[in-house]
């Protein structure tokens, strides 16, 4: 019997996505099957939007809706530790709020836990980016080699990271660091230590909207990396990046590479790997500056009202 068919605990943190959280929590509530005892954490954080209104609409008409308020902004490591200290269900499935999941998304992705070895499953973010813009092609190419590393890995048994729709076994990670930036990557890397076997879902694909300008898609890179070198610190544990990979597993990363160069433009390759390795090299320097992360400001160009189904179909069945 699958998961699906018993409570499953959905999780999504909030900060200011009037934009899109009623159409998340529309596909959540009744395009994604869940049972009636299943419940949909919403922790709202420090919001100046109508994201808490638009919530509570939601929390009046279907019981499954509970919503979590912090008058103040915390961070998402808090509004992360409430969903995993108070979830109800043995498996809490993890949403990004900015985020449209395909159809049967869910399911797909609870399924794999049948496994009794696998103690996370990740989904595959698209992107809706156009490829009109510098930025948007970087966009693209991003997330198509996150998604080829992400299942080349998988089915190697060496995934160690998670995405904007991953879930977890209860009690696998019971609460995060506060500072914690990378919270989906900690709790792969934690999963996998404790014996766990992380696995990649492509068919369980959930749209998303990258940085539309290049400063913002430099700081969003910015920090996610340095995240990475904060899991390092914590974890002695490389993240799943491929700088960070070639030492352990060069003849992979090679194939990974050599892929890269055959499926997109060359100029957009080389703007690409550049970017990443000044973004790389900065991020050492925040490191080392001392830096912290723990609250970062949005990327606005991310908060575009995500499309509806006939768009996340489209992207699902002919990805970029």
């Amino acid at each position: 019997m699958l998961f699906l068919s018993r409570q499953v605990t959905v999780g999504i943190c909030a900060y200011n996505e009037a934009k899109n959280i009623g159409e998340l929590l529309q596909n959540i509530l009744y395009e994604q099957e869940l049972s009636s005892d299943s419940e949909v954490l919403v922790v709202c954080s420090g919001c100046t939007d109508r994201t808490v209104e638009i919530v509570q609409k939601f929390s009046k008409s279907d019981s499954r809706v509970n919503l979590h308020l912090e008058t103040k902004r915390r961070g998402k490591a808090s509004a992360i530790n409430y969903i995993l200290s108070n979830a109800s269900s043995n498996v809490i499935l993890f949403i990004s709020a900015d985020t449209l999941p395909s159809q049967r998304c869910f399911a797909r992705l609870i399924a794999k836990l049948e496994t009794p070895t696998v103690g996370v499953v990740c989904g595959n973010p698209l992107p809706t980016n156009n490829t009109n813009s510098l930025v948007g092609k970087l966009v693209q190419l991003l997330w198509g080699l996150h998604g080829k590393v992400f299942a080349e890995y998988s089915k190697a048994g060496l995934a160690r990271h998670a995405t904007e729709a991953f879930c977890v076994r209860k009690g696998i990670v019971v609460n995060i660091p506060p500072e914690t930036v990378n919270d989906d990557a900690y709790i792969a890397i934690n999963a996998r230590m404790k014996g766990w076997i992380v696995r990649f879902e492509p068919e369980s694909s959930v749209l998303i909207h990258g940085p539309e300008t290049f400063p913002e898609y430099f700081n969003q890179r910015r920090r996610v990396l340095w995240g990475h070198h904060q899991l390092k610190k914590w974890t002695s544990i490389s993240p799943q990046h491929l700088i960070y990979l070639f030492p352990y597993y060069p003849a992979r990363v090679t194939k990974l590479l050599l892929w890269l160069c055959s499926e997109y433009n060359p100029v957009s390759v080389v703007a690409f790997v550049s970017t990443e390795l000044v973004v790389n090299a900065v991020a050492v320097i925040d490191v080392f500056r001392g830096k912290s992360y723990s609250i970062w400001k949005t990327a606005a160009s991310t908060k575009t009202v995500i499309p509806q189904r006939i768009e996340m179909q489209r992207l699902a069945e002919h990805p970029l």
